[in-house]
């Protein structure tokens, strides 16, 4: 393919990905639960229909379906080394312009007080490099910046520069020049410099450090720094998404200064981010403290002086705390409670359809589940149709043929319906693997979210139908995290996202050389070499035909089974202003609007 193409299709498919206005169609304006996976759509998108249909969507564990019709998508110019997206892509100037803007809040914004946020659990560690969860996420988030970001401003999403200004993608795909902010300090006042991006990447990739995103940052070959404010990476093959994995929520940026010094990320927590965290009010378990960065690179914001999160294990009196007024903000609000929340006139629900999805996770390295004949019979023993109205209360739709939903890249319409409920072919698959009478297994799961226990509570007694010995293991988040990474398990109940909007997401569920693969000790070559294949395709048709390739083999090897797609919310008190929930798989993301959060006092 010559250089220019490459180009063109590299600049395509971001494009089609991040453009504020095609963006915001795929994800907010698609109605049913295809919405919910925003995987890169080959091409959709209906001006009316996003304009129409605006409504938000959900996090790491979340579904929302489009169907639109087909609409070009705007080709850039074939000027070599043209910046991408340049209509709509800040310069130097326009970021100025921004922060100028910034720099006086509205007239109707309360500037200062105190945000109180309900976390649905104790954040298991503070590496902003392991992804342990969405409650984990959020102090990481609003303490680090990105190079690039997801953003929602008044509803409209965009992919836009954050530590960066611009940057410009050779013809060939292989060298991203990244310009980058001057004037930005960490927390513990060291300028932020080129060499903190080298050194936040090489941490990234280093195996040692077992972060959430190194397969991610894996076709990353070199790192160059010519000044302070410039820095050069070079591919080793082109890669789609690669503006996508640097604006994910684990490419956090630190200081080169503090982790080559022998600084633990884990127990000290220095970034860029709009809010500093407090290590001396920092009580685990209890709360932790956040304050206003007063020398934030986004001036004028965060409107906000404190932001107080307090962890709290039981659902229930989550959400009596924002129903009462001792928290402003209930991240998972359960669904049982949505019609609560709805009636009550102090609180909203901020939700959506989103890409997040219920499934069983196998430790392949364990008997029974090393047999893919073994793991291939379950798929028929599980009732979806009754997951969805036990954990989820119909808020959401089964999973019966391959994770990537109708309308986006990726799609295959011949394996849907693949695995329908059939307990009596189960049996007859699990005779043909050797186990005519069942087997005794434990399923990992937790009690301190009710869509986990639901969703187990139902697969263990579909097994149990099919004469499958099944005790439910019940533990803590943090204890399910602990044996996850550790793959002590036999298989688990999980819920996941499909993550920021494009197919290569399979590569992170999947690939032996990521922590999920890694940690269900699944390791098949020729599903590995089909994944690193698809992330070097540029033509938006080819990478289509090349991942509805690998869901099929996926159907085959089933790694895990999935289950449903699933809508998840926060609940917000109604003085609570300027909060936005971030569409589809990014939902993970909403905590980064906190920084444009104001509270209105009588």
């Amino acid at each position: 393919m010559p250089d220019n193409d490459i180009q063109r299709n590299l600049a395509q498919i971001n494009q089609t990905m991040f453009s504020r206005r095609k963006a915001l169609k795929m994800t907010l304006g698609l109605a049913g639960v295809a919405a919910a996976m925003p995987l890169l759509a080959a091409c959709e998108d209906d001006d009316d229909d996003a304009a129409d249909d605006a409504a938000p969507a959900v996090d790491p564990d979340d579904d929302d379906e489009p169907e639109t019709d087909d609409a070009e998508v705007d080709e850039p110019a074939d000027d070599a080394d043209e910046e991408v997206d340049d209509d709509e892509e800040p310069t130097d100037d326009a970021d100025d312009d921004d922060d100028d803007a910034e720099a006086d809040a509205p007239d109707d914004v309360q500037v200062g007080g105190e945000l109180i946020y309900g976390l649905s659990a104790d954040p298991p560690n503070l590496d902003p490099h392991s992804g342990t969860g969405a409650a984990a996420s959020v102090p990481k988030q609003l303490c680090y910046s990105t190079i690039w970001r997801h953003w929602v401003e008044d509803g409209e999403y965009d992919m836009e520069p954050d530590l960066a200004t611009d940057v410009d993608i050779s013809d060939d795909g292989l060298e991203y020049t990244f310009s980058l902010r001057d004037n930005v300090m960490f927390h513990d006042g060291t300028p932020f410099t080129s060499n903190d991006v080298r050194a936040t990447i090489e941490r990234i990739q280093d195996p040692a450090v077992g972060a959430s995103n190194q397969g991610q940052m894996s076709p990353i070959t070199d790192i160059e720094a010519p000044d302070d404010h410039t820095v050069v990476l070079t591919l080793g093959s082109p890669t789609a998404p690669m503006l996508n994995y640097l604006a994910n929520q684990d490419s956090l940026i630190v200081s080169a200064d503090f982790i080559e010094g022998g600084g633990d990320p884990n127990s000290e927590v220095i970034g860029t981010g709009p809010f500093t965290f407090d290590h001396e009010e920092y009580e685990p378990g209890v709360r932790l403290v956040l304050h206003k960065y007063e020398d934030y690179h986004h001036e004028g914001r965060p409107y906000l002086d404190r932001v107080t999160l307090v962890p709290y294990a039981d659902e229930d009196t989550r959400i009596n705390a924002v129903f009462g007024g001792d928290i402003h903000i209930a991240e998972y609000t359960e669904w049982r409670d949505y019609d609560q929340v709805r009636e009550n006139p102090d609180v909203e629900l901020q939700s959506g359809d989103a890409a997040a999805f219920m499934d069983i996770i196998y430790n392949c390295a364990e008997e029974p589940f090393d047999d893919p004949a073994v793991r291939y019979a379950l798929g028929f023993a599980i009732d979806r149709e009754a997951v969805v109205n036990v954990a989820f209360f119909g808020e959401g739709s089964p999973i019966t043929g391959g994770l990537i939903q109708e309308g986006f890249m990726g799609h295959n319409p011949d394996l849907e319906g693949t695995f329908r409920y059939d307990p009596e072919y189960a049996q007859e698959l699990l005779a043909e693997a050797g186990y005519p009478d069942g087997f005794s297994c434990t399923l990992m799961s937790t009690s301190q979210y009710g869509m986990h226990q639901g969703t187990a509570e139902v697969v263990q007694g579909n097994l149990q139908d099919i004469g499958i010995d099944c005790e439910l293991a019940l533990f803590d988040w943090s204890t399910v995290v602990e044996r996850w990474e550790q793959a002590e398990y036999q298989f688990r109940i999980h819920g996941r996202g499909t993550g920021e909007g494009d197919p290569d997401v399979l590569a992170d569920l999947y690939h032996s050389n990521r922590p999920a693969g890694q940690r269900s000790n699944c390791s098949f070559p020729e599903l590995d070499e089909m994944l690193d294949e698809a992330s070097q395709i540029v033509d938006p048709d080819e990478r289509d035909a090349k991942y509805q390739e690998i869901q099929e083999l996926l159907m085959e090897l089933q790694i895990t089974t999935l289950i449903s797609t699933r809508v998840q919310s926060e609940t917000t008190r109604t003085n609570v202003h300027g909060y936005e929930h971030f569409p589809g798989g990014l939902f993970a993301y909403s905590c980064n609007s906190i920084e444009k959060v104001w509270i209105e006092e009588d």
